[in-house]
């Protein structure tokens, strides 16, 4: 499996919650690490600085990814100026926000889709841009199980991260031998923003593994990815078998 030392990634929504836990881990590894952020201005510092103190490069860089195009190009720019170039793209950063047909406005569908779908699409396209043939990359997607398992309750989420698994396995293609891409799903991590912690425990009573997980268990599954060879195209379910 390859070392990761000396590599250079971006995880967008890096400076918290999810996308701060896998920062880590990528410094962890030895990869020098660029994190996007939305509104976390105070939250980025701290994360570089925890980033720093493992002894890497990490630099942060603020963008409103509603503005997909060009915050995926401020972005890109931003980590290649820094780094010199970027061998991985983490694409973490989401919104998720409940809504049926009913009471799902223009603007609720327009924001999952912006943040969710077409950003990570820009982001990808500006990566693969900055490509100059000569080292395998990756790509990897925070995607969810519901994309898989569709319920009611989140539709413009659910249609968001749906597309971002076609997307995954679309470029898992193109993009292939350079670029191997991939995605994870996750289950019940992290409670939801206003979610009660009995609400948290709840969704880990109703898997077959009869528990929640942690951040720390994506992170594992994003080395393991990062660190594959002959993984493309996979949608790498760490949901306690929620899915199922």
């Amino acid at each position: 499996m390859r070392n990761l030392r000396g590599q250079a990634a971006i995880v967008t929504g890096g400076a918290t919650r999810l996308g701060r836990a896998l920062a880590e881990r990528l410094a962890e590894e030895g990869m020098d690490v660029c994190i996007h952020y939305g509104g976390s201005s105070a939250a980025a510092v701290e994360t570089v600085a925890a980033l720093r103190r493992r002894g890497i490069r990490a630099t942060s860089v603020q963008a409103d990814l509603r503005e997909a195009m060009t915050s995926a190009e401020q972005i890109v720019v931003h980590a290649v100026r820094e780094f010199g170039r970027v061998d991985v793209l983490v694409n973490s950063a989401a919104i998720f926000e409940r809504g049926r047909l009913s009471d799902t406005d223009g603007d609720n569908w327009d924001r999952h889709l912006d943040i969710n779908l077409k950003a990570p699409y820009c982001l990808s396209r500006a990566f693969a841009a900055q490509l100059d043939g000569s080292r395998p990359t990756h790509i990897v997607n925070i995607v969810d199980w519901r994309a898989l398992r569709p319920g009611v309750g989140h539709l413009a989420y659910t249609v968001s991260k749906a597309g971002l698994v076609a997307m995954t396995t679309i470029l898992a293609q193109e993009l292939a031998p350079q670029v191997q891409v991939n995605a994870i799903a996750p289950g019940a991590i992290l409670p939801a923003p206003g979610a009660s912690p009995a609400e948290f425990a709840a969704l880990g009573r109703s898997n077959p593994l009869q528990r929640t997980g942690n951040p720390g268990e994506i992170a594992d599954a994003l080395v393991y990815l990062l660190k594959s060879e002959y993984v493309t195209g996979e949608i790498l379910h760490v949901t306690g078998g929620q899915q199922l």
